[in-house]
């Protein structure tokens, strides 16, 4: 475009950041938005950012790398902290690194990993609540067992899972915390390098050796620095949003215990249908952050250059466009929400992990816990809230009773 720019216009709301400020009642603000038009002008960051509220315009958004591509965000949210990943990377350079460093990722390796690993740790964390009759399933389920998961998978030695635990915890902050998120990235650097050169010159089945032992297309294997970046993203972001993700399914379970029952009565029809619906209900990656780099029109919005874009994927799952009763959790939908893991070129490339760490999980969970529970003395906590910044939602704690049982 040519010309003087043309501001962003007025805001359509006022009070809230939707950089940083947690909304209790962020779905009925977002459904009174929506309600007057498909996208809002909202307050982001001491700027204006446009908010889109549609399936249709997040949807769209997603496929359209070229109009906003993900790499100026992530250059400075992620890039500091993991390297050049390839959530910064577009074109032929990004397809041929997400294809090698996916590998261990994909759907048919996945299943391989849940008899000798995802099982093992979902048993081992719920033996040591099991016999009390109560727990908090975030403190002592949700924030440990996918991390516990990925490590195992690396052949990382379980005496570090702690300080691996405490590094990804910090990296993932990196914006409210960046000294302390450089620090634990380069501590967890120097702890994994010896691994690599360990795994090149004896490779076994761990998530590493694989990573070492892959040839790209070109023939070339990858290098130290592309697998310590890649394991860098690795932990916080394919660690956390699948422990969001499950303590939300969670939530909406026990706060719905007539949904809870259905998919304690036939877990084989209902476990993937609750995973989908609590995905749609309230997704792990509400408002995904991304920019517009250019001047352009795009769907009848005018967005200035260098202007935040927010994909509210969580108001896209609730748009009574495409979902009859939209504020209801109903399992009964059995649909898969098509945004839960993005869309396009920088689809989640962890989602066949993540939903079959979801479903052992939740399997063993609801299988292994009796008249499974809120306890009525906490109900309170179980409400999700945001967790990082207001991109990642979860529950702080999930304090639950149910009938006592054995270890296994």
């Amino acid at each position: 475009m040519s010309g003087r720019m043309t501001p962003l216009g007025p805001l359509d709301i006022e009070g809230i950041d939707f950089a940083f400020d947690d909304q209790p009642d962020l779905h009925a603000v977002l459904a009174r938005l929506r309600a007057r038009k498909p996208y809002a002008i909202v307050p982001f960051a001491a700027t204006r950012a446009v908010l889109l509220l549609t399936d249709e315009l997040v949807r769209a958004a997603f496929r359209d790398e070229t109009t906003f591509p993900a790499a100026p965000v992530y250059a400075m949210t992620t890039e500091p902290v993991f390297g050049k990943t390839v959530l910064s990377m577009s074109g032929s350079q990004h397809r041929a690194s997400r294809a090698l460093v996916s590998a261990p990722l994909r759907r048919g390796r996945v299943q391989a990993y849940v008899e000798p690993v995802i099982e093992p740790v979902v048993t081992e964390l719920i033996d040591a609540f099991v016999s009390r009759g109560s727990a908090d399933l975030v403190a002592e389920f949700t924030q440990r067992f996918s991390l516990l998961i990925i490590s195992r998978l690396l052949g990382i030695p379980v005496d570090d899972e702690t300080r691996i635990q405490h590094w990804a915890k910090a990296m993932i902050e990196y914006a409210f915390s960046p000294a302390a998120a450089i620090d634990s990235a380069q501590e967890f650097t120097e702890y994994v390098r010896p691994l690599l050169a360990e795994r090149r010159r004896e490779p076994g089945g761990d998530m590493i050796s694989m990573l070492v032992t892959e040839l790209g297309e070109d023939g070339e294997f990858l290098s130290d620095e592309e697998i310590l970046t890649f394991l860098r993203m690795l932990f916080p972001l394919g660690a956390d949003t699948t422990t969001y993700a499950l303590g939300n399914v969670l939530s909406a379970l026990l706060n719905h215990p007539e949904q809870l029952r259905l998919v304690q009565s036939d877990p084989q029809q209902y476990l993937q249908a609750a995973i989908w619906e609590g995905a749609r209900w309230e997704p792990a990656v509400g408002l995904l952050p991304r920019a517009c780099p250019a001047e352009t029109t795009w769907h009848g919005i005018h967005i200035p250059p260098l202007t935040p874009m927010i994909f509210a994927i969580n108001a896209a799952h609730r748009d009574p466009a495409i979902y009859p009763r939209p504020d209801e959790f109903d399992i009964t939908r059995n649909l898969m929400p098509p945004l839960s893991f993005g869309q396009g070129p920088h689809s989640c490339i962890g989602n066949w992990l993540a939903n079959t760490e979801l479903l052992v999980a939740l399997d063993l969970l609801i299988t292994r816990l009796p008249d499974l529970a809120l306890d009525p003395e906490h109900v309170d906590l179980s409400t999700i809230t945001s967790q990082v910044g207001t991109t990642l939602r979860g529950p702080t704690a999930l304090h639950v009773t149910f009938t006592p049982g054995p270890r296994q």
